[in-house]
């Protein structure tokens, strides 16, 4: 039975070890559709509900659900949360549920989404069910994922997909002393977590005018991201910041200062990392350091920031209260937003 992946060896239940899994970022959204009819609607929208703002306590009671999701499915991990809203959108005989959670951990979060989408929508029927014993709920299903193993759902379209490119810079490594370990590391670090298409890596020596050659070179290709694995530290062959400063056009110091600060909680040999980031045209330029724990480390405490940060230099960001998944951004009451259009597909 070793294929059941929630059974053991001797075919009992177990919680799956991810233990050996990498921790990424995780987002997940859930919809549920609660089905009330006409006149239920009409009491809502006249405020003739006998117990009170319905769409605050779902609210409120699907974020709990989120939360106790572990407590209430048995082989469920305890996630650590980062993120959990409810938002709900009344049509002309239904009420459709959004949910959407986050976390930043080895598996994902797609039963938070689903329990908090279920608790709102059951939420929702005990605080209407004197009104009517007709209602009912359907259509519980993800709606959307990221992060993880299994990628994407729905799956990208290719121009939607982070276009990266890694560049090794050693002396040692280029003339073929050493091994690069560093520079697949983070390619594969890139992909696994932000799902990104590793376009280009190559390897240079700790010679200025070439990196900054071949920086200038992968910008010019329209990449992403570009992130350059090694010459940050103090000795007289580490130029690699000296390099990047003749290419970007503006300096990211908090993506620097925050992989410091994070390597720093590890060892204090962090705090004389020179590294910088920076933007070319519409790439964003990363330096890390030259070791694979170090350089998986200082991209592994920004990862979370790279893809609002390449959304902008996208021009795609809305610079909104939606930014966390929400469905509604005005409301008729608190909580709660009135579809304007009710024939208009709410997917």
């Amino acid at each position: 039975m070793s294929e059941f992946t929630h059974l053991d060896s001797q075919g009992l239940p177990r919680m799956v070890d991810v233990s050996g899994k990498p921790e990424t970022l995780r987002e997940a959204q859930a919809e549920a559709v609660l089905w009330v009819g006409h006149e239920i609607v009409n009491a809502i929208r006249d405020g003739r509900t006998p117990k009170g703002n319905i769409f605050e306590t779902a609210r409120i009671a699907g974020v709990m659900g989120a939360k106790r999701t572990c407590d209430l499915i048995p082989l469920c991990h305890q996630l650590n949360l980062t993120h959990a809203s409810v938002d709900m959108k009344l049509l002309e005989d239904r009420i459709v549920i959004r949910a959407c959670t986050r976390t930043r951990g080895s598996t994902g979060v797609e039963m938070e989404a689903l329990t908090a989408a279920s608790i709102a929508g059951l939420t929702l029927y005990d605080m209407l069910k004197a009104l009517s014993k007709e209602m009912h709920m359907e259509g519980v299903r993800v709606v959307a994922k990221s992060g993880g193993r299994s990628g994407d759902y729905p799956k990208k379209n290719a121009q939607d997909f982070i276009r990266a490119a890694v560049v090794t810079i050693s002396d040692r490594c280029a003339s073929g002393i050493t091994h690069d370990t560093a520079g697949p590391a983070v390619a594969a670090l890139l992909n696994q977590a932000l799902g990104a298409r590793i376009v280009r890596t190559c390897i240079v020596p700790d010679e200025a005018s070439q990196i900054s050659a071949v920086l200038i070179e992968i910008c010019e290709a329209h990449i992403d991201l570009l992130l350059t694995v090694g010459g940050t530290g103090i000795s007289p062959r580490d130029v690699t910041p000296e390099a990047t400063r003749t290419v970007i056009d503006r300096e990211l110091p908090g993506l620097a200062e925050a992989m410091r600060s994070a390597s720093a909680l590890l060892t204090p040999n962090a705090l004389i990392s020179r590294a910088i980031a920076g933007i070319r045209g519409s790439t964003l330029i990363l330096n890390l350091p030259g070791s694979l724990k170090g350089a998986t480390e200082n991209l592994s405490a920004v990862l979370p920031a790279l893809p609002h940060a390449l959304s902008i230099l996208r021009n795609e960001a809305a610079h909104t209260e939606n930014d966390e998944g929400r469905l509604i951004s005005s409301a008729s009451a608190p909580g709660l937003a009135v579809e304007q259009n009710p024939s208009e597909n709410t997917q």
